[in-house]
């Protein structure tokens, strides 16, 4: 006999680390008794700036809270599309992305009456999953036995890779974080970062959203393409100030002497591929000025 146990859960829930480890807790113990947890958002109690927003998103951080190794998103078309199939007959489905950061297609295919979610979302949600070290497929929901054929390794829908050297730990749960702004990085500082080296205020070259001190932020290059995830250590008005300084300058602008990193390296989760340099552990803490 199959049981059943229903969970709610909201994003605070998740962004809280005390609670996210006591959500981890609660699914175990969920799985060791045999019991498949249907997840809903707790709608009654969840404030607009802490929701999931939809069941995408939701369905991405349970993935990468229970550390799944496939994530399925069901829905009405076949897999992603290189444009929109309704308006473009030259489309063709793509059937495997190995780095969602390089991908080139049209997400314009808006959500259906059933749903909050278009395309976008899901995208939004394979990133967080394949960063978590979990595969995604998007594949229609009407085609009986979808999922069973994709475990089989039969090609279904588009297939999303888990990234290399996926997040683990602490790391994995900077993903639960709700983003309050970005970071727009400098090429510098993209290679730096890439080497898994902090962030220094004088390699960013844009900031957007309301970000305070130790809040999570995404993490871009100079075109918006997000490459990971941070806490950041100046809210947005000081990081502005600091944007392009050194840290001798830094009690000239705050009033204080604050920390040299933005994003500290420890405090980095990436949500893109990158190529397979030193691990975190070995890498050197890199001096301010080659940053």
């Amino acid at each position: 006999m199959c049981l059943n146990g229903q969970v709610l859960l909201t994003l605070e829930n998740l962004a809280n680390r005390s609670q996210y480890l006591n959500a981890r807790n609660t699914f175990d113990a969920l799985f060791q008794l045999g019991v498949i947890p249907v997840v809903n958002e707790n709608d009654t109690v969840a404030v607009e700036e802490l929701k999931f927003g939809d069941n995408d998103s939701l369905s991405a951080q349970v993935a990468a809270l229970v550390s799944a190794q496939w994530l399925f998103l069901l829905t009405d078309v076949d897999g992603l599309y290189t444009s929109n199939p309704q308006t473009d007959p030259s489309a063709t489905r793509i059937d495997v992305v190995q780095d969602i950061g390089a991908l080139s297609a049209d997400v314009s295919q808006a959500g259906t009456q059933w749903g909050t979610g278009g395309m976008v979302t899901k995208l939004t949600a394979a990133r967080l999953a394949s960063a978590a070290g979990c595969r995604t497929v998007i594949c229609k929901s009407e085609n009986p036995g979808a999922v069973a054929r994709a475990l089989a390794g039969e090609q279904v829908g588009t297939l999303f890779m888990a990234v290399r050297n996926a997040a683990k730990g602490r790391k994995r749960w900077l993903l639960a974080l709700p983003p309050r702004g970005e970071l727009w990085l400098d090429a510098g500082a993209c290679a730096a970062l890439a080497a898994r080296k902090s962030i220094f205020p004088s390699g960013v070259c844009k900031t957007a959203g309301g970000f305070a001190a130790q809040d999570a932020v995404r993490i871009c290059d100079c075109e918006g393409r997000e490459l990971a995830r941070g806490l950041v250590n100046y809210s947005r008005p000081e990081t502005e100030g600091l944007r392009g300084k050194r840290s001798r300058d830094f009690p000239g602008v705050l009033g204080y002497t604050g920390v040299a990193e933005l994003v500290h390296r420890g405090n980095v989760c990436f949500t893109t591929l990158l190529p397979d340099l030193a691990s975190d552990a070995d890498a050197d803490e890199d001096e301010e000025d080659k940053a």
